[in-house]
């Protein structure tokens, strides 16, 4: 009987273990997705503050952070045919972007060592 009582206490323990790591909560549901683009902008909407980059639209926002080869710059800086890469999150229905590079950065190369 004992063996029983063990058996079901593992299995009721097992039932109410998968359904709470299976079940996301409404926040997480609601939480904003990361993601990212990389490609060519096909258009800008200066009027409408989107970009678009692969057939996918992006809002840019008051906090969008835009540089061009590392410095600051501005939604009018972009141009169509112009690489970027664009950092992204889902807010509700729309994409906003968080950061967009575009440009190229020159990465140092470390200095050679001397040999003694």
């Amino acid at each position: 009987m004992h063996l029983l009582h063990r058996s079901i206490l593992a299995l009721a323990f097992a039932a109410v273990l998968s359904f709470s790591t299976s079940d996301t909560s409404a926040a997480d549901k609601k939480a904003p997705k990361d993601n990212a683009l990389r490609g060519k902008i096909s258009a800008v909407d200066k009027e409408a503050k989107t970009i678009t980059v692969g057939g996918t639209t992006v809002t840019v926002d008051e906090t969008t952070v835009i540089t061009d080869s590392g410095k600051p710059a501005k939604l009018e800086n972009l141009k169509g045919g112009t690489e970027a890469t664009i950092n992204t999150f889902m807010l509700g229905e729309k994409l906003i972007a968080v950061s967009i590079k575009i440009g190229v950065i020159a990465v140092p190369t470390p200095a050679a060592k001397k040999k003694k």
